[in-house]
């Protein structure tokens, strides 16, 4: 967009858009113009995302002694996520999560899949949703002001069959620290699907490389044994017993020796599947941060593939569980097993799904 439209635009949109920013992020290497917008509440809450990927690139929330830091991890440049595999922040689509074989059969028609994982289909390659510029309104209402990012995914994206049109609003509240995410889809063709954000927090700071002084409570009973390759088995165990039990409030940190490889596990809400209800609460830096969903699980990940060598957008070097990603959604494989909530999606039908991050000093 050009300087000077986008200045009109902006003057038209004053004052009603009070406390949007939009500033120029870069061009992608496609010769595509990025912009990042930046939201203030009236507390001072900071929310800030780019149109690469719909991608969340800085919350600051307030401390137990009232100031404020980032909580999100971030890259330092346009031509840093372009680069990336981390998919920081970004919106993960068609099908986030893994699908094992790289296929499903939904019915009676067999999709065949690119392998992108050592055999599996993950996360959406070829030419994943991350890597996509998103078309962008911001709005700005009574109870809230931020963006909704729109993408047309044809058909056969992905291999994928049916055109799907896809929404995701990035919502900061006026009067709480508290930003949500909203999606809707529709489909031409019977598909599946699978939409998250793959956000990565540390409430100690985007910067502070440990989860040591991390809690986490999560409302959830049951998780899925995989394979070898963290695909699931169709097995639904029960946590009790186990390292993935949050029930109570626990530290990941101190059972991360428990796990090998380090949390990259799908957890079952106790909740009923569809319903929005909190699901988890998570303390750490003088801060709390509770989320609820209308997700059935969330995919829970301490970052096990950072090694330091990738710069993040505060100047150090993202370590190994230094951070985590709470990425509310279906289950990974579902369309390969019929006990798991269904990721079907027919024409006619619309999906409708919501998360929300609410933080307080604590």
């Amino acid at each position: 967009m050009r300087p000077t439209l986008l200045a009109a635009l902006l003057a038209a949109c004053a004052p009603a858009c009070a406390g949007i920013q939009v500033e120029a992020y870069g061009v992608t290497q496609a010769g595509q113009p990025v912009q990042k917008v930046t939201l203030e509440n009236a507390r001072g809450m900071r929310l800030a995302y780019i149109d690469y990927g719909a991608t969340l690139v800085r919350a600051e929330v307030a401390d137990s002694k009232g100031r404020r830091r980032n909580v999100i991890l971030s890259l330092p440049d346009l031509a840093a996520f372009e680069k990336t595999r981390g998919r920081y922040g970004a919106i993960l689509g068609r099908y986030a999560g893994r699908i094992g074989g790289a296929s499903y059969t939904l019915d009676g028609k067999t999709v065949r899949l690119t392998a992108n994982y050592r055999g599996v289909f993950l996360h959406g390659d070829p030419d994943p949703y991350d890597k996509r510029v998103w078309r962008r309104e911001d709005f700005s209402d009574a109870e809230s002001l931020g963006s909704i990012y729109r993408l047309h995914s044809p058909d056969g994206d992905q291999n994928f069959p049916g055109a799907m049109d896809i929404s995701v609003t990035y919502r900061l509240l006026r009067d709480s620290d508290e930003f949500r995410i909203e999606y809707e889809a529709r489909t031409s063709a019977p598909t599946v699907h699978n939409l998250t954000n793959h956000v990565y927090f540390n409430l100690a700071g985007a910067a502070a490389n440990t989860l040591q002084e991390h809690r986490f409570q999560i409302a959830a009973d049951r998780y899925l044994e995989t394979d070898a390759l963290r695909v699931p088995t169709g097995t639904v165990l029960p946590v009790e017993g186990t390292p993935f039990d949050f029930r109570a409030a626990a530290s990941v940190h101190e059972r991360l020796p428990a796990v090998p490889g380090g949390y990259d596990h799908s957890l079952l809400f106790s909740k009923p599947v569809g319903a929005y209800a909190p699901v988890a609460t998570v303390w750490g830096g003088g801060i709390r941060m509770e989320v609820s969903t209308s997700e059935p699980s969330v995919q829970l990940y301490t970052v096990n593939g950072f090694d330091g060598k990738e710069i993040g957008g505060e100047g150090v070097g993202y370590q190994r569980h230094g951070a985590f990603a709470f990425e509310t959604q279906h289950l990974p494989d579902s369309p390969n097993h019929a006990n798991f909530p269904s990721t079907a999606l027919y024409p006619g039908q619309v999906f409708h799904s919501r998360t929300s991050f609410r933080f307080a000093a604590d």
